[in-house]
Formats: C-alpha cells, structure tokens, sequence
C-alpha cells in the first residue's frame, strides 16, 4: 500500500501543472529580452536604436521619480514609440521589470 500511495502521489505531481514563482521570469531576464535594444543594459538609452527612438533614459531622475503605478501604464499600454507589453507580461512580471529600473537607476 506504501509503494501504490508513493506511486499515485509521484505521478500525480508530474500531472497537475505547478506555477512557483521560479516559474517566472525575473525583471533583469525580461529586461535584457525586451529592453536592451532600446534602453541599453545600462538602461541609458545610448544604443543606435535608442538613440534614434530617442528612447528614454530609465535612470534620468524624470524616470525615476514617476511612481511605480506610472510606469506599469508606460509598460502596459507603451508610450510614443515603445510598444504595449499588456498580454505580454503579466503583473508579477512588470512589477518585476520596474524593480529592476530602480536598482539600475540607484546605480547611476
């Protein structure tokens, strides 16, 4: 009886579909996917592309002075030129990416 609960239960687990939060991507990951062709790994914009976007640069203190609540609109719904990323990312994952542009602002 000990091996067949042992078995149902492993088998079980290897059914029923787990999301955790190592399922999801963190902000740094999502940002070097999404980001960097625009904003840079430095967040600051200099890219070529960035540049001719005239993308914003995330460490300015005009960015980093928005609240978080103004940001997750600029991700969501884009701004100028920066495309929509709602049905992209989920909320976790957005939240995830603006704590990230406030550690790569702390570090200009």
């Amino acid at each position: 009886r000990l091996i067949t609960a042992v078995t149902f239960v492993s088998l079980t687990a290897l059914t029923v579909p787990c999301t955790t939060w190592a399922d999801k991507r963190d902000g740094g990951a999502i940002f070097q996917e999404q980001c960097v062709g625009c904003h840079g790994s430095d967040g600051k914009a200099t890219t070529d592309m960035g540049k001719q976007l005239k993308a914003a640069d995330l460490t300015s203190a005009d960015v980093q002075q928005q609240s978080d609540s103004e940001l997750t609109k600029v991700v969501k719904d884009g701004q100028k030129k920066m495309p929509s990323f709602k049905g992209k990312l989920d909320d976790d994952e957005i939240k995830g990416v603006i704590a990230y542009v406030r550690q790569i602002g702390k570090g200009k």
